[in-house]
């Protein structure tokens, strides 16, 4: 499972939208349920084409 952090300046600008966007929490966790799926560490499922989303490795430490 992947833990997604925020920034707190970040968390701001989110409250700042669902005052004006009711459903911008939804639409984030429907990106953090996208990307648990795609950037899965042991099982990966391709949901996004790799045109457009792919995965990188850096020095063997983190995969993003």
């Amino acid at each position: 499972m992947i833990e997604f952090l925020y920034h707190d300046s970040i968390q701001k600008e989110i409250a700042a939208l669902e005052r004006r966007f009711l459903r911008v929490c939804d639409g984030l966790s429907a990106f953090e349920r996208l990307c648990e799926v795609q950037f899965h560490p042991a099982d990966p499922r391709q949901v996004i084409a790799p045109a457009k989303l792919h995965h990188i490795t850096q020095n063997d430490v983190w995969t993003m």
